[in-house]
């Protein structure tokens, strides 16, 4: 999506200045999008969008080497320092800005909570919460200034601003209603959009799969919907070290076996609704949360995907696995086309043309989230859970995707 949405603009900021004036208290009150219809229809009829990488250019520039025209890509700010994870994070994002791109941004506080001085995961988690808490309240939009002077800097560019990402009850909900996370995220959106001057924002509600529905933050708030799409959410099994994930070797394992096996509401031979068992080529989850963003009108990015615990030679670590490789992108795409049931519903769904934008992150991811081999985080050289992403490595892999971006439309090729 290239265009702005002066109506939706100016609910928010209406909102946002109710906000101002009603600081002290703690719920976000929802306006309505005046202008959600015109605004979906733009998306369904504009071309998907592909961005690549993210944290640096070099998937970008991996797919230069066989591609052309990305749409964009992705990096990560940081709320509790207020500022880009990394120097690189803000150079990639200025080389997509400069292109008049979109840039997806992952604004963090559940990895490293502002106020956070330390202790285990658990400590961590609430501290998080208390945060989020603080957040819905009004605190903490202090920290989005620089990145406010960085969208207004490039009017010509998209911003899809991820109001964290893989969110969660255990990172991000004080209560079972989880009124934390909605109230904050509307907060967020609501203080952006009243000082924006470019008027280039949009707002992306980006869950773990299984907990979209208790957490949305409400249409009014919600431009996209985002998911993470890597090896479960194909249905594709995971590795490490040469085993399974449940420490079955390959050898025996059987590839129909890794296939997502559910039950579905259809019909018995009768006529009468039963439970019907099948293999699904995509996590249960996922198709549910396609089906609810279509559902309440909205477009999903696939915020984050890429090539990972998929190898199943034990002796090979640098992740090539051709068949695999290939298998994982043909999913990807027959995922952005999916018609048919899903995991206990009943009926077919057609959920094509939801999905608008995918991020494929396309980094060696052996050498750790940004893909760079320059000596900092590497993973074990003998686990073959994180292994190489770019696409340039994996030649039916290769053929397979950019066949999959010609069919669907999208502005981004192969040369």
């Amino acid at each position: 999506m290239r265009h702005a949405h002066p109506l939706r603009t100016a609910a928010r900021l209406l909102a946002g200045l109710a906000l101002a004036a009603l600081a002290a208290l703690p719920a976000w009150p929802a306006a309505a999008h005046s202008d959600d219809t015109s605004r979906t229809a733009t998306a369904a009829a504009a071309a998907p969008e592909l961005l690549i990488g993210q944290s640096t250019r070099a998937a970008w520039d991996d797919f230069q080497s066989y591609g052309q025209d990305a749409d964009g890509g992705s990096v990560y700010y940081e709320l509790r320092r207020g500022d880009w994870v990394g120097d690189n994070h803000r150079a990639f994002a200025t080389t997509v800005a400069e292109r008049g791109g979109t840039v997806q941004v992952g604004i963090s506080w559940k990895d490293n909570p502002p106020g956070f001085t330390g202790g285990d995961e658990n400590a961590k988690a609430a501290r998080s919460r208390a945060v989020t808490a603080e957040i819905a309240a009004g605190g903490h939009t202090a920290s989005l200034d620089r990145l406010l002077a960085f969208t207004d800097a490039y009017p010509a560019a998209r911003f899809k601003l991820r109001l964290d990402y893989e969110v969660s009850s255990f990172y991000h909900c004080t209560d079972a209603s989880c009124s934390s996370y909605k109230n904050a995220f509307g907060r967020l959106a609501a203080h952006l959009d009243a000082r924006s001057r470019a008027h280039n924002l949009e707002y992306v509600f980006h869950p773990v799969r299984g907990e979209f529905e208790a957490m949305y933050p409400g249409d009014a708030a919600v431009d996209w919907m985002g998911v993470s799409v890597f090896a479960h959410e194909l249905c594709l099994p995971i590795h490490d070290r040469g085993y399974l994930y449940n420490g079955t070797p390959p050898q025996n394992y059987d590839i129909a076996a890794s296939q997502c096996r559910n039950a579905y509401i259809g019909t018995d031979a009768y006529g009468n609704p039963a439970a019907v068992w099948r293999n699904f080529d995509h996590d249960g989850n996922v198709l549910k949360l396609v089906k609810f963003a279509r559902d309440h009108g909205k477009p999903v990015v696939l915020s984050e995907a890429g090539l990972m615990n998929f190898t199943a030679d034990g002796a090979t670590t640098d992740g090539i696995e051709q068949v695999r490789a290939e298998q994982w992108v043909k999913r990807l795409f027959s995922l952005m086309n999916y018609r048919g049931p899903i995991p206990n519903l009943p009926g077919e769904h057609d959920l094509r043309g939801v999905i608008r934008s995918v991020v494929y992150i396309g980094l060696d991811f052996r050498y750790g989230w940004d893909g760079v081999d320059d000596g900092g985080f590497d993973f074990a050289p003998d686990t073959t859970w994180f292994v190489d992403g770019r696409l340039s490595r994996y030649g039916p892999a290769r053929a397979a995707f950019c066949q999959g971006l010609a069919a669907n439309g999208f502005t981004a090729r192969c040369r």
